[in-house]
This record gives C-alpha cells, sequence and structure tokens, in this order.
C-alpha cells in the first residue's frame, strides 16, 4: 500500500513536470529530477517489502540505500530551478550563511544526536548512520528549500515550493523522532510515528498538484507580500544567527554539564567564529559600495529633481502663456488645473473652478450631448477621437460663446488636455459673408434672369420684324441673328437655374441647344439625323458664352448647306464635346455636300464663319477643318490656360 502511495505521488510530480514546460527547459529538467527522487522511494519501498515477505533483514540494503538517494536527488532537483537575479556578491554572501546554519546544525545533532546515539545504542551501528544520513540530508533540503524560497524562486512558483517545504519539514521530524526512539529502543514497527512518512510524501504530491493547476498565492496574501519584501537577501543571515545561537547554548550546556565533547564545541565554535568574522568583511566591502552607488544615486536624484523642476517650471510657463484658454480634465471631466486666458473666457476664478467644477458645466445644453460622446471616446478610444470640434460655451454670466477645441488625452494617463479659442467673431463675421454671398447670388440670378428676358425679347422682336422682309438674304439675315440671340440666352437661363453663378453643364447646354436649333431648321428627321455624344462638363460661362455662339454657327450652317432640298442624300450631323486632363474638344461634322476647296477661313466673306474664328480666338482656342467625307469642324480649348490669362 505504501509503495502504490508513492507512486501516486510520482504520478503528481510528473504532471508538475509536464505542466512546467510553460516556464521553461530548465524548470521541467528540475521536476523531472523531484519525479525521479520520489521514484527511487518507490522502488526501494518495493525492494523493502520484498525483504520483509521473505523474511529477511531490509536494513543496511539495496532497499536502504535508494531510500537514502531520495534526499540528494531530490537537492538537486532544487539546485537546477532557475534563480531570480542576484549579483556575485550577494550569491556569495548566502553560500556563506549557508556554510554557517549548516556547520551550526551539525554542531548541534553531534551534540544532542549523533554521540548519544553511539553511547547508547546497542543495535546495528551502519543501521543507525543510515539513519542519521536521512536527517543530515533532510536539513540539507530544508536549508536549500528556504534559500530558494527567501532568495531564489519566481513569484509564479511560490505555493508549490511552500507545499513541499512543508512536506520536507514533515519527514525530517517524523526521522528525528524515529532515530531517537531507536536510540533508546522505544520505536515499534506500524507505530503513529510511521504515519510522518506517508503524509510526508504525500504533501509533496499536493505540491505536483498545485503546479499542475497553476495554483498561485493573491499578490495580497500576507505570506507572498512577506517573502516577496525578504527578497534582498536578508533572511538567510538571521537563519544563520539562529544556528549560532543553537551553537553556543550548546556549548554553556556542554559546559554546565561537564560534557567530554566540550573541547569539540569550543573548537567549532572558534570556526563558526571564523566565518562568521569572515562574512562580515563581506558586508562590510559590499557597504563600502552601496556607500558609493548611494552616493552616485543621490547626485543623479539631484539632477533628476532639478531636471524635474525645471521641467515643471518650464510646463507651466507654456500652460499660462499659451494665448489659448487651457484646461486639464480628468476621466470624470473634472476640471483639475486651468490657467488665466480660462479664467477670463470662463469669468470664474481659479479657485471656484480647479478641482470644483466639471468641463460640462460650461456646454451649452444642445451641444452636451455630443461633448459627453467625444470625452467618452477620447478615453476608451483615442484614435478614433475627433481632435478638433467646435461647440458652444456658456460663460458665468449667461453669455452663449462659439469655441473651437483642440483635446487630446495626456500620455500615461486619462487626464486630458483641452485647448479652447474663442471664434465668435469669426463665426459672426462668416454669418455676415454668408448673408451677403447669399443677396449677392440672389441678385447675380436676378441680371441673368433680366438678360435672359431682354434676349429673348430681342429674339421676339427680330422674328415679328422678319414678317415685313421681303428680301430672301434679309430674312436668312434676321433669323441666323435671332437664333444668336437664343443661343445667349439660353446660356444665362442654364446659370439662373443653376446652384453655381459661375460654371454651367455645358454637356447639357449642348443637348438643349442642338435640339432647338434641329428643330427650327428640320421639318422631316427622315432627312437628316442628329447624333450628339457629350459628356457632363462643367465650364466656366466665360468660355461657355462665345463656345455657345461658335456652336450655334456650326450647327446653323450644316443645316442649312450640307443637305440641299432636291438632294436625295440621307445626312447625319454629329456634335460631340469630350475632355481628356485639362483639354476640351468640340466637334460638329457632317456627311454632306461638304465646303468648297478653296476656302480660306482666316480671310473668308462669311459673317459665321468670321464669328467662329473670332470667337475660337477669343477663347485661346485652335480650329481645325477637314473637308473629307462632308465637313467637320474641331475646337480644342484650354480652360485653366484661358481663366491664367485673364
Amino acid at each position: 500500500m505504501i509503495a502504490i502511495l508513492y507512486s501516486l505521488v510520482a504520478i503528481c510530480l510528473y504532471l508538475a513536470t509536464k505542466a512546467s514546460a510553460i516556464y521553461g527547459k530548465r524548470t521541467q529538467l528540475a521536476w523531472t529530477i523531484l519525479t525521479i527522487a520520489v521514484l527511487t522511494s518507490v522502488v526501494g519501498n518495493i525492494l523493502w517489502g520484498i525483504l520483509v515477505i521473505t523474511n529477511q533483514n531490509p536494513s543496511n540494503t539495496l532497499a536502504n540505500i535508494l531510500y537514502l538517494m531520495f534526499f540528494p536527488i531530490f537537492l538537486i532537483g532544487i539546485l537546477v530551478l532557475p534563480s531570480s537575479y542576484s549579483t556575485n556578491r550577494q550569491k556569495f554572501k548566502r553560500y556563506f550563511d549557508i556554510v554557517i546554519i549548516l556547520f551550526s546544525i551539525s554542531l548541534a545533532l553531534w551534540i544532542f544526536l549523533i554521540v548519544p546515539a553511539f553511547q547508547h545504542y546497542n543495535g546495528d551501528f551502519s543501521a543507525l548512520i543510515f539513519d542519521l544520513m536521512y536527517i543530515l540530508g533532510g536539513f540539507l533540503l530544508v536549508v536549500a528549500m528556504l534559500d530558494l524560497l527567501f532568495n531564489r524562486i519566481y513569484r509564479e512558483m511560490y505555493v508549490p515550493f511552500l507545499i513541499i517545504l512543508v512536506g520536507v519539514l514533515v519527514l525530517i521530524t517524523t526521522e528525528c523522532v524515529y532515530v531517537y526512539q531507536t536510540i533508546h529502543g522505544t520505536y515499534v514497527s506500524g507505530s503513529p510515528v510511521d504515519l510522518g512518512w506517508l503524509i510526508g510524501y504525500l504533501i509533496l504530491g499536493i505540491a505536483g498538484i498545485s503546479m499542475y493547476t497553476h495554483q498561485k498565492i493573491d499578490s495580497d496574501n500576507f505570506i507572498v507580500d512577506y517573502i516577496s519584501g525578504k527578497k534582498t537577501y536578508n533572511i538567510t543571515p538571521y537563519i544563520a544567527l539562529g544556528g549560532i545561537s543553537m551553537a553556543y547554548i550548546s556549548l554553556i550546556w556542554a559546559y554546565n554539564t561537564f560534557n567530554p565533547d566540550l573541547t569539540f564545541l569550543e573548537f567549532g565554535i572558534g570556526i563558526l567564529i571564523f566565518l562568521v568574522i569572515s562574512r562580515q568583511f563581506l558586508s562590510i566591502n559590499e557597504n563600502k559600495h552601496l556607500y558609493s552607488k548611494a552616493q552616485e544615486e543621490i547626485i543623479l536624484r539631484k539632477d533628476v529633481t532639478k531636471s524635474l523642476r525645471n521641467s515643471e517650471s518650464a510646463y507651466r510657463t507654456i500652460f499660462e502663456n499659451t494665448g489659448t484658454a487651457t484646461v486639464i480634465i480628468n476621466d470624470k471631466n473634472l476640471i483639475t488645473l486651468a490657467n488665466t486666458e480660462f479664467v477670463k473666457l470662463s469669468g470664474y476664478t481659479k479657485e471656484e473652478i480647479e478641482g470644483k467644477m466639471f468641463w460640462t458645466d460650461f456646454v451649452f445644453l444642445d451641444d452636451l450631448e455630443l461633448m459627453l460622446k467625444n470625452n467618452n471616446l477620447r478615453i476608451t478610444d483615442n484614435q478614433s477621437d475627433p481632435k478638433n470640434y467646435e461647440f458652444r460655451l456658456s460663460n458665468k454670466f449667461g453669455v452663449i460663446k462659439n469655441i473651437f477645441v483642440v483635446a487630446v488625452i495626456m500620455p500615461g494617463s486619462n487626464n486630458s488636455l483641452v485647448s479652447l479659442l474663442d471664434v465668435t467673431k469669426r463665426r459672426n463675421a462668416e454669418t455676415e459673408i454668408k448673408k451677403s454671398l447669399k443677396e449677392k447670388e440672389t441678385l447675380l440670378k436676378e441680371i441673368h434672369h433680366r438678360v435672359k428676358n431682354n434676349l429673348t425679347v430681342i429674339s421676339s422682336l427680330l422674328n415679328l420684324q422678319s414678317y415685313y422682309i421681303k428680301d430672301k438674304d434679309d430674312l436668312i439675315m434676321f433669323k441666323e441673328s435671332q437664333s444668336r440671340a437664343k443661343s445667349m440666352a439660353l446660356i444665362h437661363q442654364k446659370i439662373y437655374s443653376s446652384t453655381d453663378l459661375k460654371r454651367i453643364n455645358f454637356g447639357d447646354y449642348i443637348k438643349t441647344l442642338s435640339n432647338d436649333i434641329f428643330q427650327s431648321y428640320v421639318h422631316d428627321s427622315n432627312i437628316v439625323k442628329l447624333n450628339l455624344d457629350v459628356e457632363d462638363i462643367m465650364l466656366d460661362t466665360d468660355i461657355a458664352i462665345p463656345l455657345g455662339l461658335i456652336l450655334n454657327e456650326l450647327l446653323t450652317n450644316s443645316l442649312k448647306y450640307a443637305f440641299p432640298p432636291n438632294s436625295i442624300h440621307k445626312g447625319n450631323i454629329n456634335v460631340s464635346l469630350f475632355r481628356k486632363d485639362n483639354d476640351y474638344t468640340l466637334c460638329v461634322a457632317d456627311d454632306g455636300i461638304g465646303f468648297p476647296e478653296n476656302i480660306d477661313l482666316a480671310s473668308t466673306d462669311s459673317l459665321g464663319l468670321q464669328l467662329i474664328t473670332t470667337l475660337t480666338n477669343q477663347i485661346d482656342g485652335k480650329i481645325y477643318l477637314d473637308q473629307n467625307n462632308g465637313t467637320s469642324f474641331k475646337i480644342d480649348f484650354n480652360e485653366i490656360e484661358y481663366n491664367d490669362k485673364k
């Protein structure tokens, strides 16, 4: 049953080995060695049971050796565990303290256990030596565990090794009681003393389970706080002092009882004194080093303090003299600091504002919801928070001001730095400008409307007058003038109905004008077909008006001359407008009878062609005439270049 119990403990430690992989290979190796140590006890226990069953004496056998091997193997596992950082000087002092502790314990064991054992024990001395080695091995483990817990262990593994320390203390206490009873002949196999080994190993198994489940002591727990506070290597010296005190008590006892080992004790105490003095030399050297470091630290802190004061002075100077009202608010919207400009803006004193008034106290009620939303975004999601925005501020006297805000989170905190600029005058000026602009837009629309009406009147008068004209050439001249007036009136109508008084959609204008002219000259759409391929292009009115007259002349010429009345040819008139980058092209082409081959656009007597040439030059364009397969006029122009030359 004991072998089965020890096997379960080994399984628990194996599980801890698997779970310790997250702390690194060295930690996993340490737990593996601890598992092997328990397995040696399992094998030893099995051999012990076999020897007892076969009526053989298990003492001084391989079983006993395997039991004993538990302690050095377990000790190796403890020493393999990775350590937290410490300097070589600190490690050396710690080793000195451990030597003092072990030497003091050895003296006490020699006087109170080993010597009485050899004096009074009548049994097998080799078995007694094995038992005494158990005790020494246990004390070595205790010292190693104390050094581990107080000086080396990482916080994540406190719980398992605190439990291991308890288990080792139970084992060593049980072993001391067992040896004492064996020496005095009072030990009885199967007595309650034997439960100590079972309990000790069970506790080791619990330590394995705690490692497997990654149990941790809460950071507020007293034990962790205590151990964490003692990780500056100042615990082992006190343990060493206890060992020395125990050795001195043993010396006093030996002196008063005339113990024959008094000389041995005096010699041992002398060695202890030598060790203690040697350690003090180390401490003195360390204190000198620490004093030197402390002096450097003091000088550094003075420099840092001076720099901080200078930085604070510079910060306060900047904060007070930014030229804008500035406040610092916390995550509850409480104003913690306000500069003089904000005092002037709000109408309150600093004493009334700082630490007493909230940022939201100054926000106009209609803007409060948006302000709270922006403040929450600034704290929870600083990336999506609008850094600049406007709101209305209500000061102490109820005056409403338009404020432009720049708000940012201060690094390392949830506090916000908020700068406020009074833009009330600018807002009022913008309102006045918008109002004036609206009035001017209305006036311009009215002007365009009246110009359109006047041109329409002129067109109507020309139309009325044409009824009294008998001469055919004069009638044609009147109709052409009427058409030109209509083309200009149409542009002013487009401007009047548009939201943009400077530019019109010239593609839409072409469609309207072309269809009007086409319907005026063509009574049978089966003879001539109008094809439009135009883009929606916005053009400046300074270009649109002459370009509209050019289109009117070109389209009228095609309709009048390209397809004679007696021609059986069915024709097409193509009008296109397209853009490439900043260059524009207007093209009017027909597949009619064409222009005379000897025509010269620069010196023609035709009023229409003269208008086309003059108006093209007016918009800094270029005109190209192509007489292949009918007639094609192409006008190239650039709006940007034209505007730059104006």
